[in-house]
């Protein structure tokens, strides 16, 4: 008889219990929008329809019109629109596929803008000696989205080292870019926002060819400072980077196991700070499986992340799969059992709250930052960031307007929105404190009902050698 050691045998249980107990809402094979009560019907569709395993459309191209609608109004905000066209766009309704066509032709004038902006940028950077990275955006595809013509592109992320970046910046500024005001304290990885003051204003087309592109130019992959979590490892990143092309266009960019970690941190970063976007749990989603079987890439991951970095990737890769499916490689469900028992519970009962946050406000997902922290002085750091936060929003209005365009009337209005928006953040982190007590008392309730059935399984499974093999302990 072979027995285990005391560790793997608490490994092995609870492995067990955690398949037992959960609901499996992590599961790759599950399409947990068809039953979801935390969104709207006509956006749940949305999502129930793009979920990578189990795809279900018919909710979705059977709705009225008016659900239409409102799927439409969630898809233009969470960036998935041209997705649906290219995966339902002939099965939609005519006046539906009419308008998305008319947005999908709007994308490709600022993708030809995009790709104009990206070689300008490679050729002035590059003419003053300054390196950098191309990050996110253009980049992204293939590997993450099938097609340029698929995604919508707002900005250009660049990465450029410190003792740089403020070169980059000013030659930026002589090339007719300002940086947006009221930006300079926000805890980002990014010097301010770059744009360009064309008069453009906001008229609800998120497809408007006239957008401005703005250039974030970071110095940093991840804020451990501000998270309260160390990814070691990701200073490593700018001596690995590779060059790629994009129609003709060569760019240096992160090397592939790199990508896939800063897209994964990217998303953990915006998933704990309350604003995560189903597209990009997506285009995650779309790596994991299109990767799922290729042993030799998990292999060079493994080696060149270390283990706390590879934590925190997978945290990502659990809700992007939670969320849209897909196949998962065996390493990453290896490391996801290595997961705290805190962060296990979270996603077996609050994986979908992040996405009904509009509907019903809550900040669920603390819970999950603090079940990844164990120093107690930083929980109370991000507990107080993130139910009280100390800095003010930045500018709402008239930010692509010149000066010489800025009368008294629209400073007034300018004045107003803002005081009219701090006002509606104002009642939004007030009206989610009782909603978050209540989920964490939840958090507590469900991560002390899996602690107990842990010890009733171990205390089964030393109780007999019989009892022991129908535990699966050896």
């Amino acid at each position: 008889m072979t027995w285990c050691s005391d560790e793997e045998e608490i490994s092995i249980a609870v492995s067990h219990v955690r398949c037992k107990g959960a609901r499996d809402t992590t599961s790759e094979d599950r399409n947990l929008w068809q039953d979801c009560a935390k969104l709207p019907r006509p956006a749940a569709a949305v999502l129930a329809a793009l979920h990578l395993t189990q795809p279900r459309p018919e909710p979705l191209l059977r709705a009225t019109d008016r659900d239409w609608r409102q799927a439409l109004v969630f898809s233009d905000r969470s960036q998935l629109t041209l997705t649906l066209r290219r995966l339902y766009g002939m099965r939609m309704p005519e006046w539906v596929r009419e308008r998305i066509e008319a947005d999908a032709a709007k994308n490709l004038l600022r993708l030809a803008d995009i790709r104009e902006l990206y070689t300008k940028l490679a050729g002035w950077l590059s003419a003053a000696g300054i390196e950098f990275l191309a990050l996110k955006g253009l980049t992204q595809c293939p590997e993450f989205s099938p097609q340029p013509e698929s995604r919508v592109q707002y900005d250009v992320d660049l990465f450029v080292p410190r003792d740089q970046i403020l070169s980059a910046r000013d030659l930026l500024y002589g090339r007719g870019f300002e940086s947006i005001s009221g930006m300079d304290h926000s805890p980002t990885d990014h010097l301010p926002a770059l744009i360009r003051k064309t008069g453009w204003q906001w008229r609800g087309d998120y497809f408007d060819p006239d957008i401005p592109t703005a250039v974030e130019m970071h110095f940093r992959f991840w804020n451990p400072d501000v998270e309260r979590l160390p990814a070691p490892g990701m200073d490593r990143f700018w001596s690995r980077r590779t060059e790629r092309s994009f129609d003709g266009l060569m760019l240096p960019v992160l090397s592939t196991p790199d990508a896939l970690a800063y897209a994964g941190l990217h998303l953990l970063r915006h998933l704990l700070r309350g604003d995560v976007r189903p597209f990009h749990a997506l285009e995650l989603a779309h790596f994991l499986n299109s990767h799922a079987q290729d042993n030799e890439f998990w292999q060079t991951w493994v080696s060149l992340h270390p283990p706390e970095l590879r934590r925190l990737e997978v945290v990502a890769f659990r809700l992007a799969t939670a969320w849209l499916g897909g196949a998962v490689p065996e390493v990453v469900k290896d490391e996801w059992e290595r997961l705290p028992d805190s962060t296990a519970t979270w996603f077996e009962h609050f994986a979908l709250s992040p996405a009904g946050a509009g509907l019903h406000p809550n900040k669920d997902e603390i819970w999950l930052h603090l079940s990844l922290i164990t120093n107690r002085r930083d929980r109370w750091r991000i507990v107080r960031r993130r139910l009280l936060p100390g800095r003010l929003p930045g500018p709402v209005d008239a930010v692509y307007l010149p000066d010489s365009q800025m009368n008294l009337r629209r400073r007034l209005r300018r004045r107003l929105l803002y005081l009219r928006y701090c006002a509606g953040r104002i009642h939004h982190h007030l009206v989610t404190i009782p909603g978050t007590a209540i989920g964490g008392l939840r958090f507590l309730y469900h991560y002390a009902a899996f602690r107990r059935e842990l010890k009733k399984f171990l205390a089964a499974a030393v109780e007999s050698p019989d009892k022991r093999r129908e535990a699966g302990l050896r």
